[in-house]
């Protein structure tokens, strides 16, 4: 809408020239490097615009120096994205690593901890089998009491049937498993009962026997179970070391992950700025060429004021505005990525150009002719021949201006010299040619090269 608004005004104001020059007097002519009086206004407003028009043009270079730069940027976060991409691989192989080993170690401490479980489960049926023995033992314990006791009645018997030699035995005698071995009361005792005692002791004596190597194997058991926690022990220091390191090399993938999704927000956001400035280039070359088809309404009414002058374009095409020897195109018609936007005519620049003749390229009305040295609008000193028919051409960036508006020229005649005034980086000549105020190819015209 900007744009349209601009034109517009553009356009009033040319209107409102084309209306002024056609009702007001015959033009004025000045001498020498003078101008059409009522044209003057046209030149300003047309230099004024191609001023804004490179004003854009470089303020849109600035942008697409911004972009190479963001570019570079995001060139730079990609290369540290494809390096961290890589480490955070390498961080994840071997957290797997260390994921293997710890279930490994895991597997061992289960079965260390299987192990224990069986040696205790021995331990209590050990100590259950020590119950029952014990409680054996009580029961023979128990049968050897009341065998005793009938024993003592047959001491008793005896000694009441002979007392000479039993009686000092019996007193003297603390076990009474021992006065068995004496020969004099063992004489008097029947062999049935001498053999129920022996084999009630030797029962005894066995469940004794038994209780003990239980007992021994419960503390064989309890050796190996504490071997078995020691080793559990050391499994599980060592578990707890690969789980401290899985956990170091895991925080380092989380650091990497990390530094890798900034990465990915800042290209995002660089990639976005520059979104933004490629449109405002867009917008400002929309701009331009609004400016520029403002700029093509004032050449054609200045074409306009000129008509009268009868000039029509030849049929016989354009001579080479150099001599023929200069043809070295630096810049072609169209758009130009050093500049952010179209390029309006063709650029030459052989070397040792400064200084060489600039010719009409055909026969017309210098309608433009700054030889002052200013700006205007990056074209320097600068040249407009109006050809008739619509057609015209444009001479910039000359070191000196050799004709003056409203001056007739022939085709080849001298008009300009080469040079660098106005935005130029060196010696060169830019030539366009326009159809009704618009630049074509130039190249779509046929040459004389002389």
């Amino acid at each position: 809408m900007g744009n349209f608004k601009l034109r517009k005004k553009i356009l009033r104001g040319a209107c409102a020239l084309v209306t002024a020059l056609t009702t007001a007097a015959a033009p004025v002519f000045s001498t020498g490097m003078g101008a059409f009086a009522d044209t003057k206004d046209y030149d300003q407003e047309i230099a004024a615009l191609e001023q804004k028009a490179e004003k854009i043009k470089q303020e849109n270079q600035q942008r697409e120096q911004q972009i190479g730069n963001l570019s570079d940027s995001v060139e730079e976060n990609q290369a540290q994205m494809d390096l961290i991409q890589q480490q955070i691989e390498g961080i994840n192989n071997e957290i797997s690593t260390y994921g293997q080993l710890i279930t490994t170690q895991q597997q061992k401490i289960y079965d260390k901890e299987a192990e224990i479980d069986f040696i205790e489960r021995s331990i209590e049926d050990k100590e259950t089998e020590i119950k029952q023995k014990q409680a054996q033992i009580a029961d023979l314990e128990a049968q050897n009491k009341e065998n005793l006791k009938k024993f003592a009645k047959l001491i008793r018997a005896l000694y009441m049937n002979n007392t000479a030699d039993t009686l000092p035995i019996l007193e003297g005698s603390d076990d009474w498993y021992n006065f068995f071995t004496y020969v004099d009361v063992v004489q008097n005792i029947s062999s049935q009962n001498m053999e129920f005692m022996n084999n009630l002791l030797d029962d005894i004596h066995h469940q004794q026997d038994l209780i003990a190597g239980l007992e021994q194997d419960i503390s064989d058991l309890n050796a190996d179970k504490a071997d078995l926690l020691d080793k559990k022990n050391v499994l599980e220091s060592e578990l707890s070391s690969l789980e401290d390191k899985k956990a170091e090399v895991q925080q380092i993938a989380d650091e990497r992950t990390n530094d890798l999704y900034d990465l990915n927000y800042d290209t995002q956001t660089i990639k976005d700025q520059m979104s933004q400035i490629r449109s405002e280039i867009n917008a400002s070359n929309e701009d331009v060429e609004a400016i520029n088809s403002a700029i093509a309404d004032l050449i054609r009414a200045k074409q306009a004021e000129n008509s009268g002058s009868g000039v029509v374009y030849s049929s016989d095409g354009f001579r080479w505005p150099l001599d023929s020897n200069l043809q070295y195109i630096t810049t072609y018609f169209g758009y130009d990525a050093w500049r952010g936007g179209n390029h309006y005519g063709i650029d030459v620049g052989n070397a040792g150009i400064g200084g060489k003749n600039i010719y009409a390229a055909q026969s017309g009305t210098v309608i433009t002719a700054y030889g002052d040295g200013g700006w205007h609008g990056g074209f320097g000193n600068y040249i407009i021949i109006d050809h008739g028919g619509g057609i015209s051409t444009v001479y910039a960036h000359c070191s000196a201006v050799n004709v003056y508006v409203g001056q007739e020229v022939s085709k080849g005649d001298v008009i300009g010299y080469v040079g660098s005034t106005g935005w130029s980086t060196g010696n060169h000549l830019h030539f366009e040619t326009r159809v009704n105020g618009t630049a074509v190819d130039p190249f779509g015209y046929s040459y004389e090269y002389v």
